[in-house]
């Protein structure tokens, strides 16, 4: 009986029941009702947590005016400060126009100081020491220059920052003029800073670059002598030809150091003889002398090489003659731009014949002779370099001359 009436209600289960609302639990899992499944509500995500979330470094639901964890689990007072969170474009945002403000606030400053007159320049800067406002010192600045509300547009915008003036003239070129001078100092050209400007005081007359100094000859004049009188290695004027090609076609391209048209314009006059009158800036006999050393690298003429036996030995005859002429002509006291850009072509002559160490030695004389002449300076803006005779071609040649000691240190 036992047995019928257990198959009986098994019949009736299956008999009565749809097998689509019976669920199969296995052990140890829990049922959960489909509309429940579908009604489940994902999570929100939360950009900025409350404070005490964050020090916790618990999960925060964003809520307001308080957040689960800080109202029902820790009981703790719920704060929400976005300015706080580093991390946050508003706060970058905010950072940003407070770097604009301030820099904005510079420009005035470093602007009053330029245009004030001479003698109202020392209360400026004393009223700029005992502010407790800067901003309140640019304001003041911009009222006397009838332009109140320019501090935030005009000062900082780009076109202020950078644009020259209708006279050609920036903030840098103005700040480096007021910095410094070119000078003429024993027949060489010297960049005197700021402050070494004072111990050189004198008449107006006796100041900057001469007018005279750099007077070279525009129009084409006879050669004094054959170009070969550049060096006293050899008299071969195919050889001596040969080697400058070699140079200016394989070195020249790759290692731009000088401005080819002012070397070429004195070179091709020759040496000038004792007595002349004509003195060479571009152009010098160290400068060629080196010049054909690094071109006997490029060349199998028996002629490049001190022992035509010896492949090792190419240039080294040019070079010896280098080295004298700066010790007999005192060349590494008088800083002049041939000397500068020598001294760097023989700096990379030593380093390729694997004497790195004398290589830095000829290239550190060059890099401190260059800045002793002021090449790092932008010697185009500088306003003793304009007024003094110092052409666009001139100014063009240190240009390229720094860039090309630049190059070579790298």
């Amino acid at each position: 009986m036992a047995v019928d009436s257990t198959t009986q209600e098994e019949d009736g289960i299956a008999a009565g029941t749809d097998a689509s609302h019976i669920s199969v639990v296995g052990p140890g899992t829990k049922s959960r009702p489909r509309d429940q499944d579908s009604s489940a509500v994902k999570r929100r995500c939360v950009s900025t947590a409350c404070i005490a979330c964050r020090r916790r470094k618990s999960k925060c639901d964003g809520n307001t005016p308080s957040c689960a964890a800080c109202s029902s689990v820790y009981g703790t007072e719920c704060i929400y400060d976005p300015g706080s969170d580093h991390r946050r474009k508003g706060v970058y945002k905010k950072d940003i126009d407070n770097l604009k403000t301030r820099n904005s606030t510079l420009q005035t400053l470093v602007q009053g100081i330029l245009n004030y007159p001479e003698d109202d320049v020392p209360d400026l800067v004393r009223q700029i020491r005992t502010c407790e406002s800067l901003d309140d010192v640019a304001e003041t600045i911009l009222a006397k220059d009838g332009r109140p509300d320019e501090i935030d547009s005009a000062i900082a915008s780009p076109s202020f920052r950078h644009d020259p003036s209708p006279d050609g003239h920036t903030l840098e070129s103005e700040l480096s003029g007021k910095m410094g001078e070119l000078r003429i100092e024993n027949g060489s050209v010297k960049y005197i800073g700021g402050t070494s400007n004072l111990i050189f005081a004198g008449p107006a007359g006796e100041h900057g670059v001469s007018n005279t100094a750099h007077a070279r000859p525009h129009t084409r004049q006879q050669p004094d002598a054959p170009i070969t009188s550049w060096t006293e290695v050899t008299d071969d004027d195919q050889l001596f030809q040969h080697l400058m090609n070699m140079y200016f076609h394989w070195h020249y391209p790759y290692f731009t150091t000088l401005s080819r048209t002012s070397f070429d314009r004195e070179f091709n006059l020759g040496r000038p003889p004792p007595g002349s009158i004509r003195t060479t800036e571009h152009c010098t006999p160290l400068l060629v002398n080196a010049m054909l050393a690094l071109g006997c690298h490029f060349s199998s003429w028996p002629g490049a090489r001190a022992d035509p036996e010896d492949s090792a030995t190419a240039g080294d005859h040019f070079f010896k003659e280098a080295k004298r002429l700066i010790l007999e002509g005192d060349e590494h006291e008088n800083p002049r731009l041939a000397t500068v850009q020598a001294l760097a072509l023989m700096s990379v002559r030593e380093a390729g014949c694997g004497r790195e160490g004398k290589g830095w030695v000829y290239s550190g004389m060059s890099f401190r002779m260059a800045c002793d002449m002021g090449l790092n300076v932008d010697s185009g803006g500088m306003t003793s370099s304009r007024s003094s005779g110092m052409d666009d071609e001139e100014i063009d040649a240190r240009r390229v001359t720094f860039w090309g000691c630049f190059l070579f240190d790298k």
